[in-house]
């Protein structure tokens, strides 16, 4: 297996595009992360010295591509960013940060990364813009997050490239993730429904995704993962591997944010 560091993807000097950013914030806490905290939501919640999406806010804002912040949540008020009230579901909260973006290039973050960095934000921003893709998530090696924030526990998966877990960070060409936004939505509705996950994305992907965790990661690649993708939502799509573990480490339950507490 490759070392994680080797499986980065450096981008080379690009322009930047004027970007929207999307802070997704919304997200509900359970009684006993509320009372622990005293948050009303998962945006609110104090890590070191300031709630999670005041540590996003401060990554994005070093960022100086980004020209536009929206939070989708409930957050308070305030100068430098735009609140949206939320829809019920993810998908719904991405379309209206889609049709509320005045640029064509738009990033999404997820509220919950208080150790987020400009440089982390500038590096994803620069892949995705290079990446010749309508769509891009942000991976990173397992190795990396565990060596950073060996207290917190990632969910990999294990590929031809190494064992990566998901980042938190995605960005989307506007006109066309609106186009084809409805292509994700019907997959986001059969995320729960086995038989119909697998008539969407293929029983041989599926198949070939259970012998790569359970016999050889060499079964599937990330490049057969985007192909795979790309063919259900009609457009290009990328997996931007990055060397910041930051971006892959969420605090999305109360017992990341205990383990947190612990390692102070």
């Amino acid at each position: 297996m490759s070392k994680p560091q080797s499986l980065a993807q450096t981008p080379a000097t690009t322009s930047a595009e004027p970007t929207t950013a999307v802070v997704l914030a919304g997200g509900t806490l359970d009684p006993e992360w509320k009372a622990r905290t005293g948050a009303r939501t998962r945006a609110e919640v104090v890590v070191g010295d300031a709630p999670m999406y005041h540590h996003v806010l401060r990554a994005l804002r070093g960022v100086e591509a980004i020209q536009t912040i929206l939070l989708v949540g409930e957050v308070p008020t305030g100068e430098g960013y735009t609140v949206l009230p939320p829809h019920p579901t993810l998908l719904e909260n991405v379309r209206l940060g889609l049709e509320h973006s005045p640029t064509e290039s738009v990033l999404f973050a997820t509220v919950d990364l208080p150790f987020l960095t400009a440089e982390s934000v500038r590096f994803f921003l620069e892949a995705s813009w290079q990446s010749g893709a309508a769509l891009t998530y942000a991976v990173v090696p397992a190795d990396l997050c565990r060596q950073r924030f060996p207290h917190l526990k990632r969910t990999t998966v294990r590929l031809r490239e190494g064992e990566l877990t998901g980042g938190n960070l995605f960005w989307a060409r506007r006109a066309v993730a609106l186009r084809e936004l409805h292509r994700l939505e019907a997959l986001y509705r059969a995320r729960k429904q086995p038989a119909r996950l697998a008539l969407q994305i293929g029983v041989g992907l599926l198949l070939r995704f259970a012998l790569a965790q359970l016999i050889c990661p060499r079964w599937l690649s990330v490049a057969d993962v985007e192909q795979r993708v790309a063919r259900i939502i009609g457009v290009p799509v990328k997996a931007i591997i990055t060397p910041y573990p930051e971006v892959g480490t969420d605090i999305d339950r109360l017992e990341h944010w205990l383990a947190l507490q612990g390692s102070q």
